[in-house]
C-alpha cells in the first residue's frame, strides 16, 4: 500500500481535497438555472481524482478520461452554461423592454448597469 500511495504527488493529491471543499458553497447556492455550472464543476472534481488515480493503475486510459471527460467537458459544460444564461438575460432584458429607470429622477439605466441609450 506504501509504494502506490508514494506515486502520488503531494501538489497533485491536495486538489481533489481543495476542489470537494469549493462544491460545499456551489450546492449552497444551487438552482435549477445553474445546474450546468454545478456539472461543470464536478466535471472538474473528476478530472482532479482521475489525476491521482492515473499514477496508480491503468494511466493511459484515466489520463484519457481527465483530459476529455474532464477537463474538455467542463469546459464545454462552462461554455453551453453561459450560452444559455446569456439568452435568459436577453430574453428577460426584451421583456422589460431593456431599461430601468430610477425612482429619484435620475439618468435611466440599461438592465445590465450601464447607461441607457437616448
Amino acid at each position: 500500500m506504501q509504494g502506490g500511495l508514494a506515486a502520488l504527488d503531494p501538489h497533485k493529491a491536495v486538489l481533489p481535497v481543495i476542489a470537494l471543499i469549493g462544491l460545499v458553497p456551489v450546492l449552497l447556492r444551487y438552482r435549477r438555472s445553474s445546474r450546468l455550472f454545478v456539472i461543470g464543476y464536478v466535471l472538474l472534481i473528476v478530472a482532479t481524482v482521475v489525476t491521482n488515480v492515473e499514477n496508480l493503475f491503468l494511466g493511459t486510459v484515466l489520463n484519457y478520461t481527465e483530459h476529455y471527460l474532464g477537463l474538455m467537458g467542463s469546459g464545454i459544460a462552462f461554455l453551453f452554461a453561459a450560452y444559455v444564461r446569456r439568452k435568459q438575460v436577453l430574453a428577460d432584458d426584451a421583456d422589460e423592454g431593456g431599461r430601468e429607470t430610477s425612482d429619484a429622477g435620475g439618468p435611466e439605466v440599461a438592465a445590465d448597469g450601464g447607461r441607457a441609450e437616448t
